[in-house]
């Protein structure tokens, strides 16, 4: 291995690539055999001024250390100066660092001669404005007197860290260490940060207690072993939150660290060097097994920084603390699940709204009793899908250039505004539009008017996720999802922020509304429930479990789904909406493919994938089974519409149906598009007006809820990326392209007896 690693990286080879030199083994030859001396180091130079001017900087004594990068290689090689010597380092730089050379030593004076001689004999080779450039680099390290080393009688501190006594039989797993540090010399500006692998390669003698046995498991370069085990609790906990298996085996040098854990089972770890064996910890718990690892991590960081105060602004020193940090916080995070209910459920109770009925969907018309015709279209470049907005008498759609607003009944122009790269969003009758660098901007739909201003820390991609909440006797709010976990509500009549919550979890932050109150997911362990107007948490529910979906809120239940699609299990929780008392809980027979949808008085779980995949039918108030069937394809991108006791569901691949909500069974199915030829528009959200079901697929058909008979087909060019739908019954369709058109029902004459 340690061959071909070196073969990798162009080391050890006769004719290496690029180095400059490598191809005038001649001219460099005295000076890569005083570098490598007899051991296998790199082949490849540094450049050779670079390599002069710090031979000539060391024996100014103006520098006490130099590292050189190699331009062939992610390698590095590092001169130091003790007194009249120079000790040689070679070593990559990848994540995890290999040594190739340590330590070897050298005269300063053979290196400042080899330096001059290369530069002679590359500056008589060439007759350009280079080789008079080296041979006066030539003439300079000729004309330098080595002067004394300040700090040739630098020491190396020793340290020791850890557990150096057996902690007793009743702690599995502990680390103890001692280290001889050497501290640098050479000033760094405060502003200067850099990456210095060469500081973390001091040796030491590191220890583990199993119980009250003491094992040697690494003597050299400690600190790299210790950032093996790191990253391999890194994978661990990253397999730990996504509930799958995980064996994970890392190696620096002779030191290798394993680790491997069954889903639900104990971390097995082993430790050791070889030839001189491996010890192993067979069974311990999540935190025994990870927070020694971490420990011993930060006792060595401190460690250096108390000796060499200069390594605060190593960029390798402050990721490895960074990351041990937030290994930690996810390790006790997880631990914690601090579950409380809320004591006055009764106020939030009396606030709620009342329930929306799911309408009886008669319609008088006859099947193809309905004819569209166009009323007027517009063509606007690079039009989002996503930002058509109806509201009240016009539409406001927005594109990376202009926010526009038109005219619902003819398409003319309203007002446009310059968007700058804005996303977008509508709250109640307020146009958000949020700046890549975190400026929002409230803006008046009636006329485009910004009358006032916010900034928030922007998501990746600068979307602007977020619902509109209030109203009544609560402040309009609207409630945004910032970056680093947060929520944040700006009130819409002044544009300041009223509250904000942060959430513990990794993931993005999944959120329902209901009332006064607002439910929020974030990847952890808990359910949070917020109250809209001061954004104080009246309850959360936890588990030793992950809810990464979006919950659904079915009358006073919240259903909150655990796990992630394409993950090793699953389980949904049934919670009180108002005292956050959880109800019921019940395993998934696999992982949820999607977020539960409520219907009423079923709410869907679908769970599984491709083949296997299916729709579970759940009593939101106890959690009983009412059915299972195939999913129709809700694990696949299909939307579901809750109807006169069905659920409509249409498809990615061209089909609406409608299921029975008693039975599961199917009441109506059609097929409206060819899912091999046909595009699929963006949104596929079916919308209920008038009592007709509107239904985008390659385009837009309209059928009657009760048997899905087609009332009309909208005969339109466009893919319906958007599907607004107005009381009317106007339809204004969207495509990505760019186009957007308003159609209307046209008049019809019927016989009447």
């Amino acid at each position: 291995m340690y061959e071909d690693n070196l073969q990798r990286l162009g080391f050890g080879q006769p004719h290496a690539q690029g180095g400059l030199g490598d191809g005038d083994d001649a001219t460099l030859g005295p000076l890569r055999k005083l570098l490598v001396g007899s051991s296998r180091g790199p082949r490849e130079l540094p450049a050779l001024p670079d390599l002069a001017a710090a031979s000539i900087a060391l024996a100014l004594a103006t520098r006490n250390k130099v590292i050189l990068p190699l331009g062939g290689a992610p390698a590095e090689i590092t001169l130091v100066r003790r007194g009249t010597r120079i000790l040689v380092d070679s070593y990559g730089t990848e994540s995890a660092p290999e040594i190739y050379q340590r330590e070897h030593a050298i005269d300063l004076c053979d290196l400042l001669d080899a330096c001059a001689e290369a530069s002679l004999e590359q500056g008589e080779c060439r007759d350009d404005a280079g080789g008079a450039a080296l041979i006066k680099l030539h003439d300079r390290i000729r004309e330098v007197q080595i002067l004394p080393d300040p700090h040739a009688r630098t020491l190396a501190v020793h340290c020791t860290g850890g557990s150096l006594e057996s902690p007793g039989a009743n702690v599995p797993l502990a680390f103890g260490f001692n280290a001889d540090i050497v501290p640098a010399h050479d000033h760094q500006p405060e502003s200067h940060a850099f990456a210095d692998v060469h500081a973390l390669l001091f040796e030491g003698t590191l220890w583990a207690f199993a119980g009250t046995k003491r094992r040697i498991v690494c003597e050299g370069p400690i600190m790299l072993a210790a950032q093996r085990m790191v990253a391999a609790v890194r994978a661990l906990i990253d397999a730990w939150q996504a509930d799958r298996n995980m064996h994970v085996r890392l190696r620096s040098g002779r030191f290798s660290v394993g680790l491997r854990r069954e889903r639900g089972g104990p971390v097995h770890l082993s430790l050791g060097t070889s030839p001189g064996g491996v010890i192993t910890w067979p069974a311990l718990d999540l935190a025994d097994a990870t927070l020694p690892i971490l420990r011993l991590a930060s006792d060595l960081i401190r460690k250096l920084l108390a000796v060499d105060r200069r390594q605060t602004h190593n960029l390798r020193v402050t990721a490895l603390r960074s990351e041990v940090r937030s290994l930690r916080r996810a390790i006790r995070a997880q631990g914690r699940f601090d579950s409380f209910q809320n004591a006055d459920p009764e106020r939030l109770r009396i606030s709620a709204p009342e329930l929306p009925a799911i309408g009886k969907a008669d319609l008088a018309a006859r099947p193809g009793g309905l004819r569209y015709t166009q009323r007027w279209s517009a063509e606007i470049d690079g039009l989002d899908a996503s930002s058509v907005y109806l509201c009240g008498d016009r539409l406001v759609l927005s594109t990376q250039k202009l926010t526009v607003a038109l005219d619902r009944g003819d398409g003319e122009v309203l007002w446009s505004q310059p968007s700058r790269g804005a996303a977008t969003m509508m709250a109640g009758r307020t146009l958000l539009r949020l700046m890549p660098d975190g400026e929002l901007e409230l803006v008046e739909v009636s006329d485009g008017h910004v009358y006032a201003r916010a900034h928030i820390t922007p998501q990746s991609g600068g979307e602007a996720t977020g619902l509109f909440a209030g109203g009544g006797d609560l402040p309009p709010v609207a409630i945004l999802a910032e970056a680093r976990q947060r929520l944040v509500a700006v009130d819409l009549r002044t544009g300041q922020p009223r509250w904000r919550f942060r959430a513990r979890g990794h993931k993005g932050l999944r959120f329902a509304r209901s009332g006064r109150v607002l439910v929020v997911t974030s990847g952890y362990g808990t359910v949070d429930a917020l109250d809209v107007a001061t954004g104080e948490v009246v309850w959360r529910y936890g588990d030793r479990v992950r809810f990464s979906l979006q919950p659904a809120i079915d009358g006073d239940v919240v259903v909150a789904v655990a796990g992630e699609p394409g993950g090793g299990a699953g389980a949904v929780y049934g919670i009180d909406l108002y005292s956050g008392q959880p109800l019921w809980s019940r395993e998934l027979p696999s992982a949820p493919s999607g977020a539960p949808v409520a219907g009423g008085d079923v709410t869907l779980v679908p769970h599984g994938r491709s083949r296997d995949a299916r729709l579970l039918a759940l009593d939101p108030r106890i959690g009983e089974t009412r059915w299972s069937r195939p999913d129709p394809g809700l694990d696949n991108g299909g939307r579901a519409l809750p109807l006169d006791g069905a659920m409509v569901v249409n498809t990615a691949a061209g089909r609406v149906l409608a299921l029975d909500m008693d039975s599961g069974e199917s009441c109506w199915a059609r097929a409206l598009a060819n899912p091999l030829t046909d595009d699929v528009p963006r949104h596929l959200d079916p919308v209920l007006r008038q009592g007709a079901l509107f239904v985008p697929s390659a385009q837009v058909h309209i059928l009657r809820p009760g048997d899905g008979a087609a009332l009309s087909d909208v005969d339109c060019d466009l893919v319906p990326d958007c599907l607004r739908v107005d009381e009317r019954g106007w339809l204004y369709l969207a495509e990505e392209s760019g186009h957007i058109r308003a159609y209307a029902a046209a008049p019809h004459l019927s016989l009447v007896r």
